[in-house]
């Protein structure tokens, strides 16, 4: 997914940008607006060196929500599993088994959580300033020609 924005603020590597909703977003939920809103703020990994008030793509791209997704549901899972693997096979209790079962989805949950402070750190699995777009993109169509003469007119060379 790629979307146009307004960068709000910027904190190192890291702008506040803000995205307006589109027909398609619909269908998306990356952006999560909610309430009926039409703008939401997202905070994106600012490759770009955007500053603020500028106008920049973003990217959020889907595969790293099926990442996302399969860590935040397995990982506790397969943890859950080995816990009561660990509790029948090796103490032959039921109840071991019940407790490791719990302490396994209880660590799985715990690495999930820090997993995800980790990635919010770095780039993580939201959005990134891709690009800084032109100011002339925002302009209504013929604005461009005014700027363009008003420079002939600074230089010297218009009437």
């Amino acid at each position: 997914m790629k979307e146009t924005a307004i960068v709000v603020k910027t904190a190192g590597k890291i702008a506040v940008v803000r995205v307006e909703k589109r027909p398609e977003c619909d269908g998306c939920k990356a952006c999560a607006f909610r309430n009926g809103k039409s703008t939401v703020k997202v905070r994106a990994y600012n490759r770009a060196g955007a500053k603020a008030g500028d106008r920049v793509s973003v990217a959020c791209e889907k595969d790293n929500r099926a990442l996302a997704s399969f860590i935040v549901y397995i990982v506790p899972v397969l943890l859950a599993g080995a816990g009561v693997a660990v509790g029948a096979a090796a103490l032959r209790s039921e109840l071991w088994a019940a407790l490791l079962c719990l302490a396994g989805a209880a660590l799985g949950f715990c690495a999930v959580f820090a997993l995800d402070k980790l990635l919010a750190r770095t780039r993580g699995f939201g959005m990134e300033v891709t690009e800084i777009l032109h100011n002339t993109e925002q302009n209504p169509a013929g604005a461009g020609e005014k700027i363009a003469s008003q420079e002939e007119n600074d230089n010297g060379t218009g009437v």
